[in-house]
């Protein structure tokens, strides 16, 4: 299976699982082990709403960026498994968010339909992982992150012992900058 990436994170190279970082350094903003459950949808949201309005992102970015975690947990929860990580870092211009689990197995590109997707009052009263279920949510983080999204192997860094997983990111420009 083909992985997609524009701009990786941290970590360049073959697509196999390597400890440490690759690629340039970058700040760690956050990290946060989520639950296993699809409570973590809310939370996720809550923790990037608060990341993206303390950097002094603007109302419509916000936005995006909630939808964009939204549909990288919802994602996790459905097709993948725990445990599952929310990572927030950022280089001189771009954050990064990610959100790791404990699968090896990456996305495919996404294709050209989106459609309608899932608002997020309905994330919110889902009670199943089963109801989280769409097949739009890597096309709806590649148009709103103008196609900065991606996946690569990754190891847990919650995991004890190390969990060979993914991660599957976006980028957003910091503001102020590009």
């Amino acid at each position: 299976m083909r992985y997609f990436t524009r701009e990786p994170p941290a970590q360049r190279g073959s697509p196999r699982c390597v400890p440490g970082d690759g690629g340039p350094r970058r700040r760690e903003l956050g990290l946060w082990l989520l639950p296993e459950r699809p409570a973590s949808v809310r939370r996720t949201r809550e923790l990037m709403r608060g990341a993206l309005v303390a950097l002094g992102f603007d109302a419509e970015t916000v936005g995006d960026g909630v939808v964009m975690v939204s549909e990288l947990v919802t994602n996790a929860i459905r097709h993948a498994r725990p445990p599952y990580e929310l990572r927030l870092s950022c280089d001189e211009d771009t954050l990064t968010c990610e959100v790791v689990d404990a699968s090896p197995v990456l996305p495919p590109i996404p294709g050209a339909d989106g459609g309608p997707h899932l608002t997020l009052a309905g994330i919110d009263a889902a009670n199943d992982a089963d109801l989280l279920a769409g097949g739009r949510g890597l096309e709806i983080v590649s148009r709103l992150s103008g196609g900065r999204c991606g996946a690569l192997p990754v190891m847990l860094r919650t995991s004890r012992p190390p969990i060979c997983g993914k991660s599957v990111w976006f980028a957003l420009d910091l503001p102020g900058r590009r």
